[in-house]
């Protein structure tokens, strides 16, 4: 009997504490309970109130009010706006978006460029042991942490940036940032555009460099062709192709779609440009054919038969070319019209059957971002 009035006394006390919080912690124009509130002066009255009731309790008495503790604590962060992350969570930034934590948030930088901005205190690089002033970028496979008494802001500062966290976290995202993860998806759902298997950010690697050999096979997908490329029996000449390319290769080979770099040489590896890719989609859109004498114009050619705005144009002159750029030319590639007909791509691989109109509504749902004019 004793026990169970000692631990409803401390719930209650507990419980008051947190009424106290809430109450002290905002005011009339701002009713949020502050994050610092909770980290300093919540958590020190409430675990002196603990220790006060428990002077004379047992440690079953002592383990129930801390898990009391930890678990008003965490109600009282999501009240702040923040979440939990119990265990680590890797998440895709696009540019502008920002993953924003208080004391104890752990983070880990595995893509992109991810910069710091200390509201106040201290962020620790944990990977090499010191601490890290605001407005640097964060060291590729280094973990950081939000010392106590302290909050920061990692924010993606190029296209896309792959972290994981655990932690309290708040999420935020950049609504004029285009959503180059949530497109990825969209082309996934549509069987146009795959992961790597890298493991970093489901394997879209959209902060990377695209290859010769991933423009190629994108290209033969979007023209709905990837089917009968993997069952034809064609040869090709190339020796730098590997096996999962091999059928790809010999099906463009056979079309006419690429003579290679010379020297019985694909250029697998090779970067692909902004200026190669467009020239494939103008291709797969009826506007240019393979062998055409300049495709250096490609996007000046795409940007006067409507595959390009304006804006795009800008884009893909003034920066480095990513696989983040692949997936958004061809994903607003689908709604450009086939060059003779009233038909977009998007309808015509319906009509392939590479894939359905209801398919296509649902992939669309993953993009939050609008297309850039």
């Amino acid at each position: 009997m004793k026990k169970t009035l000692t631990l409803a006394s401390i719930f209650l006390s507990l419980a008051l504490c947190f009424v106290v919080a809430v109450a002290a912690g905002g005011d009339a124009g701002d009713p949020l309970i502050s994050l610092s509130f909770l980290e300093g002066l919540f958590k020190q009255e409430t675990e002196s109130t603990v220790d006060f009731i428990l002077d004379s309790a047992d440690e079953e008495m002592l383990k129930k009010a801390q898990e009391m503790l930890e678990e008003m604590t965490d109600e009282a962060m999501a009240a702040a706006g923040e979440d939990l992350a119990v265990q680590a969570q890797q998440t895709t930034l696009n540019q502008h978006d920002a993953l924003s934590g208080s004391s104890g948030l752990y983070v880990t930088a595995h893509a992109g460029m991810i910069s710091v901005n200390i509201a106040f205190g201290t962020v620790i690089d944990v990977t090499s042991g010191h601490e890290i002033p605001s407005g640097s970028y964060l060291s590729a496979n280094h973990s950081y942490i939000v010392a106590e008494n302290s909050s920061a802001d990692f924010i993606a500062a190029s296209p896309t940036a792959v972290l994981s966290y655990q932690g309290h976290y708040t999420h935020t995202p950049d609504k004029n940032s285009i959503d180059y993860y949530g497109i990825a998806l969209a082309l996934r759902e549509l069987g146009l555009f795959r992961g790597s298997g890298s493991g970093i950010g489901e394997g879209f690697d959209l902060h990377l460099n695209p290859t010769r050999a991933q423009a190629l096979v994108m290209f033969i997908r979007i023209l709905g062709e990837e089917q009968a490329a993997l069952n034809c029996t064609y040869e090709h000449p190339f020796t730098d192709v590997p096996t999962w390319l091999d059928r790809y290769a010999a099906w463009a080979w056979h079309k006419g779609y690429t003579n290679g770099v010379g020297n019985n040489k694909f250029g697998t590896d090779m970067n692909v440009t902004a200026v190669e890719y467009q020239e494939f989609l103008l291709r797969a859109l009826g506007y240019s054919v393979a062998g055409v004498d300049d495709y250096t114009t490609s996007l000046e050619r795409a940007l006067e038969c409507g595959a390009l705005t304006d804006a795009e144009y800008f884009l893909l002159s003034d920066n480095e070319f990513l696989r983040a750029y692949v997936a958004y030319l061809s994903y607003y590639s689908l709604d450009t019209l086939v060059a003779g007909t009233y038909m977009t791509l998007a309808q015509q691989l319906q009509q392939q059957g590479a894939f359905s109109f209801q398919q296509l509504i649902q992939a669309k749902e993953f993009v939050s971002s609008h297309r850039l004019h």
